[in-house]
C-alpha cells in the first residue's frame, strides 16, 4: 500500500514539477554502446597511461552519475516519507486530548440536566417568597422562606458541583492549546531546512547545465578520438559531478533533519 502511494506521489510531483526525481538533466547522458565503444577507441589511442587514465576517468564518471540517481532516489523516499509523517502529526495535533476533553464536556452537561430542575424549582419559590411577603402573609412567607433556606444548600452543592467540572474542563482546554503550541512550535524547525532544501536544489540547475553542455563537448571529442580533448571534458565533468553530488548529499541531511524533528514534535503527541 505505501509503495503504491509513494508511485502515486511521484507521478504526482513529476507532472507539478516540484518533485525532480533523478533529475531531468540525467535524462541527457546516457553511456550507448557506441560511446563505450569510441572511448575504447580513444584510450587505445592514447595508449599507456593516457589511455588508462581516460577508462578510469569515464568509469569514475559513470559511478558518480549511479550515484546521483540512487541519492535521488533516497532522496524522494524519504522526503515523501517525511511529508507523510508531517501530515499524520498535525492530524494527531487536531485529536489531542479529545476523549478526555468529551468526556469532560459530556459530564458538564450532564450535570447541568441534572441540577436544572432544582434551579428550576428554587427560582419559583423564590418567587413565591417575594410574593408573599407582598400580600405580607407573614405565615405563609416564613414557610416559604424556610423552604427555600433548605433548598439553598443543595441549591449550593449543584452550583459547585458544575463549576469544578467547569474549570476541569477549561483547564483540559488550555493544557491541549499549549501540547498543540508546543508541537507547532517543533514542526516549525522544518522550515529553515526546506528553505535549505530549495537553496541546494538551486544551486544544482548551474552544474547540471554546464554538465550537459561539457556531455554534447565529451561525446564530440571521443567520436573524433581526441584523447587530450576527451580527458579534459571528462575533467571537468567530474568536477560538475562532484558539486553535484555534493549538493545531493546535502539535501539528503537536510530530509534526515526534517525526519528527527517530525520524531520530536511526535513524541510530544504520545
Amino acid at each position: 500500500m505505501m509503495k503504491k502511494m509513494f508511485m502515486i506521489y511521484l507521478a504526482v510531483h513529476m507532472l507539478l514539477g516540484i518533485v525532480p526525481v533523478r533529475e531531468a538533466a540525467a535524462a541527457a547522458i546516457e553511456f550507448t554502446d557506441a560511446i563505450n565503444r569510441q572511448l575504447s577507441e580513444t584510450a587505445g589511442r592514447a595508449g599507456g597511461a593516457g589511455g588508462t587514465k581516460l577508462l578510469k576517468q569515464y568509469d569514475t564518471f559513470k559511478a558518480e552519475r549511479k550515484e546521483t540517481m540512487d541519492w535521488d532516489d533516497k532522496i524522494a523516499a524519504l522526503h515523501y516519507a517525511n511529508e507523510a509523517k508531517a501530515s499524520e502529526v498535525r492530524r494527531r495535533i487536531s485529536d489531542l486530548d479529545k476523549d478526555k476533553i468529551r468526556q469532560l464536556e459530556e459530564q458538564l452537561s450532564a450535570a447541568k440536566r441534572k441540577y436544572q430542575p432544582l434551579f428550576d424549582s428554587y427560582t419559583a419559590l423564590n418567587k413565591q417568597v417575594a410574593a408573599a411577603k407582598k400580600l405580607k402573609d407573614k405565615t405563609l412567607s416564613k414557610m416559604l422562606q424556610t423552604q427555600a433556606n433548605s433548598m439553598k444548600l443543595l441549591v449550593n452543592i449543584g452550583r459547585q458541583d458544575i463549576k469544578r467540572k467547569q474549570a476541569a474542563l477549561t483547564a483540559a482546554k488550555k493544557e491541549r492549546t499549549g501540547k498543540a503550541a508546543k508541537v507547532r512550535s517543533v514542526l516549525s524547525g522544518i522550515d529553515p531546512y526546506k528553505s535549505k532544501i530549495k537553496s541546494e536544489k538551486s544551486a544544482i540547475s548551474t552544474p547540471n547545465k554546464l554538465l550537459n553542455t561539457e556531455w554534447k563537448n565529451f561525446k564530440a571529442a571521443v567520436k573524433s578520438q581526441d584523447p587530450s580533448r576527451t580527458s579534459d571534458t571528462l575533467g571537468r565533468m567530474l568536477t560538475l559531478s562532484g558539486q553535484i553530488l555534493e549538493k545531493k548529499q546535502s539535501i539528503f541531511q537536510h530530509e534526515q533533519r526534517i525526519e528527527t524533528i517530525i520524531r520530536q514534535a511526535n513524541a510530544h503527541i504520545k
